[in-house]
């Protein structure tokens, strides 16, 4: 399953770049969900650019689950979120690979985000695949997961608008 979202935003290009590489950014983001058990794994410019790594706990309800599923789902699992920026410098262009991966769940979170645009405006370009590699029930999981991958790019959309208005 394919997700490509286009978002605009009133920033520059290189200041949009410097959020999403701000500690303050992320930190935000999580105590307005407020969320406190999590750790940067990785914040860092590495040989193949910027690493961001977020390790979340998480507790994962299965009574709403199907019954296929919860075998494969454990009752709490860390959460990975990453994010490598790659740029010739801090001036751009800008584009991340990023995964989101849930324990040992098989079900693969993957994608591009790129930044486009001037000094004014910003374009954030995402695309998103979910796959797994485990026949028929991983197809079924995928068809699980995929739904939460529009909803969670739409909270993405919004937190960074929050951000925007309420911390610059």
């Amino acid at each position: 399953m394919k997700v490509t979202v286009d978002r605009q935003f009133d920033i520059g290009v290189d200041r949009m770049y410097e959020i999403f590489t701000s500690k303050d950014f992320f930190e935000q983001r999580f105590a307005w969900g407020k969320v406190h058990d999590y750790r940067f794994d990785a914040f860092e410019r590495t040989a193949g650019g910027f690493l961001v790594r977020i390790i979340q706990p998480v507790s994962i309800r299965t009574d709403k689950v199907p019954g296929f599923a919860r075998k494969l789902l454990p009752s709490r699992a860390d959460l990975l979120t990453e994010f490598l920026w790659h740029s010739q410098d801090d001036a751009g262009p800008h584009q991340a690979d990023y995964r989101f991966q849930l324990g040992n769940v098989p079900v693969k979170v993957s994608g591009i985000m790129r930044l486009a645009g001037d000094g004014q405006q910003c374009r954030q370009h995402t695309q998103v695949e979910v796959s797994s590699s485990v026949p028929l029930v991983g197809r079924k999981l995928v068809e699980l997961i995929a739904p939460k991958v529009d909803d969670a790019l739409e909270g993405d959309y919004r937190q960074t608008r929050r951000y925007l208005e309420q911390c610059l």
